[in-house]
């Protein structure tokens, strides 16, 4: 590995534009009116930008049926029910011309990411809101936008293209792995983790990297643990063919030089100095990642 590989940083998106170039932009966010039968709201607020509503139906139909929400998107306002079965983990569904996905947590869980949708806006689909079914199944609602893409072959509604690793060439690949490390970094500067760091629970957008799924985002205990979080997501690339040793070192040079401190706390871990060469820790990382 050469030295100078260590500070380089940015390549042009002319391959991720490729990965997105057939994706449709779709039709506008259309106006969505009150159906005949739909649920009477018998309580309805509103604070800053939160919306908070409570349903009350006539009669269960066997859907996901929602008693209860709270919403910063003003597209989920007619928002009364989801095909599919409640109790289900997670669903995709299109309303008011806008893909979302819907993953069953707690309640806590819910409440706490959805206060938290600000601070993780950089590194995660958008979340919009939460609910609560007739069922009792509690919902975190996030919305993905126009020409996403992502590898979870469970998952495919508009405007959310999926597919599966094996349609990757060695140069999508590589791409794929410097925005999921952009992404890392965006994350571990935040303070949080990706607490399932595999490619599959990743999806793009004509950007950026993201975690499809909100629940799998937590709080970091130290620099340590962030480093730890990242040479997991580069083992997963590594298991799934991303064979080009340049681009490998590549993303560790550029995740030792934009989490320097972190790195530094997680190579003295090992009793080795913190006052170590940058390049030293980025081939330290490299040999955790291939071990």
């Amino acid at each position: 590995m050469e030295k100078k590989r260590l500070l380089s940083w940015g390549q042009g998106n002319e391959v991720l534009a490729g990965m997105v170039a057939d994706f449709r932009n779709g039709d506008a966010c259309c106006i969505v009116t009150e159906p005949a039968d739909a649920p009477k709201a018998v309580s309805s607020r509103k604070k800053g930008g939160v919306c908070c509503v409570k349903y009350q139906w006539k009669s269960s139909t066997g859907g996901m049926q929602v008693e209860s929400m709270e919403y910063s998107d003003e597209n989920l306002r007619c928002l009364h029910s989801i095909d599919g079965k409640d109790g289900v983990d997670s669903t995709a569904f299109t309303h008011a011309g806008q893909t979302y996905m819907a993953h069953k947590c707690t309640r806590a869980i819910a409440k706490r990411l959805f206060s938290a949708a600000s601070k993780v806006k950089e590194f995660v689909s958008r979340i919009a809101g939460w609910f609560r079914t007739l069922a009792g199944n509690f919902y975190l609602l996030s919305r993905v936008d126009k020409a996403t893409w992502g590898i979870d072959s469970r998952f495919s509604a508009p405007h959310l293209q999926s597919s599966s690793w094996s349609d990757f060439n060695d140069e999508n690949k590589g791409r794929f792995a410097e925005l999921a490390t952009e992404m890392m970094v965006r994350m571990h500067k935040s303070g949080h983790i990706f607490s399932n760091p595999v490619p599959s629970e990743m999806m793009l957008d004509s950007r950026r990297a993201l975690v499809a799924d909100p629940r799998y985002i937590r709080r970091a205990r130290g620099g340590a643990d962030a480093v730890d979080n990242f040479i997991l997501m580069m083992r997963g690339l590594m298991r799934r063919g991303l064979t080009c040793s340049g681009t490998l070192f590549y993303c560790l040079s550029v995740y030792a030089n934009s989490m320097e401190k972190e790195c530094r706390q997680w190579y003295g871990k090992s009793g080795k100095p913190r006052s170590a060469d940058l390049f030293q820790i980025a081939k330290e990382l490299e040999s955790m990642v291939v071990a």
